[in-house]
């Protein structure tokens, strides 16, 4: 998560002022957000709330993202576990930060918990294709042997063999020869990954020795 966006409504224009001058005054705030400003899906991570409309507080839950409400009653409490709910007492803009730090810090670790997860999915795949190909290599080498070497003996008849189709037997030879190529590669690499691995085993079993 880059810099959080907070999104501060009330119906009181004081609210946002304290609020915001009193988190500005502290190092790496947030950008902030009013009411005023049209807003859509992902606008913002969290909003502050400290209006008493009912459906304004409705509208704020429709974006599904954490809020904190700040009011003197319990009035139009929810029951979701998404809504933090602080009392209007003394003090009150020090505990809204205290507690949206905490939910942004919460927030950011979450995001980067789903980005990690992304990752290890996209490795995952990357590593299960990578295996597949190991697995049929000997296959695919096999019949790369056969295209090549019939392409090479239809190639050695000069005389019977059309221009045309000495020019796509060459063309399938070549081709057959790149692939080839490749499949050379994946076996060095699998020799190499193998030498690591052995590599890190050992130096692991001398770690152990030397711990006895």
């Amino acid at each position: 998560m880059e810099r959080p966006i907070v999104l501060v409504i009330s119906d009181n224009a004081d609210f946002a002022d304290a609020v915001t001058s009193r988190w500005q005054t502290e190092r790496n705030s947030p950008r902030f957000l009013t009411s005023s400003v049209p807003l859509g899906p992902g606008s913002f991570d969290l909003a502050i709330s400290g209006t008493t409309e009912a459906s304004v507080f409705e509208w704020l839950q429709g974006f599904a993202k954490p809020i904190i409400r700040v009011c003197r009653t319990n009035g139009h409490s929810s029951q979701s576990s998404s809504v933090v709910h602080i009392p209007e007492i003394d003090g009150w803009p020090d505990l809204v930060i205290t507690v949206a730090k905490q939910i942004l810090e919460r927030e950011k670790i979450a995001s980067d918990f789903a980005q990690l997860s992304d990752a290890r999915s996209q490795m995952e795949r990357e590593a299960s294709l990578g295996r597949y190909i190991l697995e049929m290599r000997h296959s695919l080498n096999n019949a790369l042997t056969s295209i090549l070497g019939n392409s090479e003996l239809m190639l050695m008849d000069d005389q019977t063999l059309a221009p045309s189709l000495r020019l796509q037997l060459e063309t399938i030879r070549n081709m057959g020869m790149r692939m080839n190529e490749i499949l050379q590669r994946f076996s060095s690499l699998q020799k190499e990954m193998q030498l690591v691995e052995q590599q890190s085993w050992n130096k692991a079993a001398k770690g152990v020795g030397a711990g006895v």
